[in-house]
């Protein structure tokens, strides 16, 4: 007799998304839940039926009490056609004509730069504005034997791509660790050697200074973390922060106001910024 595995997917609706969705991942993550769908009001979160625990929704009060507003539904899901389906329905992402992310399961293409991820449900899979921001100026500006910092890593793109454009040496760094066996199945897809993946915050990391530093993550985690990265970039370095709307980037300048940090530039998609700094003396 088959044995047919039982998954629950919790449906979650989030206001204000963000940054209610990022903490909801991190600590869903560390829950033993299996995968994440983002959604335009939420997020669906799969975990196998034998490690739920009603505790699971205990996470939900504190961030309540916060201003984080949830409202959940829980259903059974059979086997794991819920992820086989999604990974069929992921589509290439091109950025340019120079750079694309795909599958392995999908046709090698003629464009210089091909990104292959294993599409497990989860965020970083390319399509959001924040990763292609990011992308694009990587491509303008290549890190060609450049020390790259990526916080916030998520299934590792920018990673890889900094090291296909020639970086000498690239720390990847995120706390999740769905986000940790999702990164470093992508790196041997793209037979990475130059990567070194970092479980936690950016406190782990010991190499003084980096030449790009790529911070794609919500807004007041950077926030409370930039004066760090300061410390982390080396001089006449490039930081590109991105991972929040463009009505937060007065936020974002005044944290950086009094520090060596020129701002070069201000990209927008849709509602999405990236802000890019240079550090002089």
């Amino acid at each position: 007799m088959i044995k047919i595995k039982i998954y629950i997917k919790l449906s979650l609706k989030i206001s204000p998304l963000n940054p209610g969705k990022e903490i909801l991942i991190a600590k869903l993550d560390q829950l033993k839940f299996v995968g994440f769908v983002e959604k335009h009001d939420g997020l669906e979160c799969y975990i196998p039926s034998n490690k739920w625990n009603n505790k699971v929704l205990d996470i939900f009060y504190p961030l309540e009490e916060k201003g984080i507003d949830i409202d959940w539904c829980i259903d059974f899901v059979e086997d794991e056609n819920w992820n086989s389906q999604w990974e069929q329905n992921f589509s290439p992402v091109f950025i340019g004509d120079s750079c694309v992310i795909k599958s392995d399961f999908h046709k090698k293409t003629n464009i210089n730069h091909e990104i292959i991820i294993k599409p497990k449900m989860s965020f970083g899979t390319g399509h959001h504005e924040t990763t292609q921001l990011i992308i694009e100026e990587l491509l303008k500006n290549p890190p060609i034997n450049k020390n790259v910092l990526d916080i916030g890593c998520g299934t590792g793109i920018l990673s890889i791509l900094s090291e296909k454009l020639g970086a000498k040496k690239v720390d990847s760094i995120d706390i999740c660790e769905f986000s940790m066996h999702s990164s470093k199945e992508n790196f041997k897809l793209n037979k990475c050697s130059k990567i070194n993946f970092h479980l936690g915050t950016i406190n782990l990391i010991k190499t003084k200074t980096y030449n790009n530093i790529l911070v794609n993550i919500e807004k007041n985690v950077i926030v409370n973390e930039v004066k760090t990265y300061f410390n982390k970039l080396a001089l006449d370095g490039f930081m590109y922060l991105s991972g929040f709307y463009f009505s937060d980037e007065d936020t974002i300048l005044k944290k950086i106001k009094n520090t060596n940090l020129r701002l070069k530039e201000k990209k927008r998609k849709n509602k999405w910024s990236l802000l890019i700094f240079q550090k002089y003396e």
